[in-house]
């Protein structure tokens, strides 16, 4: 049985990997996602944002954070912490 060897352009293989690096990162991040409910409670939030209950307080208090005060429960949308995130 004869075996071709095929070479591929680089940018062929470049946008391959490029391609199979972003199929895991979607999967890593549905994933990561799934963890986390889209309305978080503080403990959550707090793990999610990898930041300790002080500095969550701190940010309530400013109000420089995007939450929901229900009674005496606060919620956090998972959605707008990442885009509060990427504004820091």
């Amino acid at each position: 049985m004869e075996q071709f060897k095929v070479e591929l352009p680089k940018e062929v293989t470049d946008a391959i990997k490029v391609e199979v690096l972003n199929t895991f990162k979607e999967a890593k991040n549905g994933v990561y996602q799934d963890k986390y409910p889209v309305y978080l409670t503080k403990k959550q939030a707090c793990e999610y944002l990898n930041i300790s209950n002080g500095t969550l307080n701190e940010w309530i208090e400013k109000e420089d954070i995007p939450f929901k005060h229900i009674g005496k429960a606060y919620r956090f949308n998972r959605n707008e912490l990442d885009k509060f995130m990427a504004t820091k």
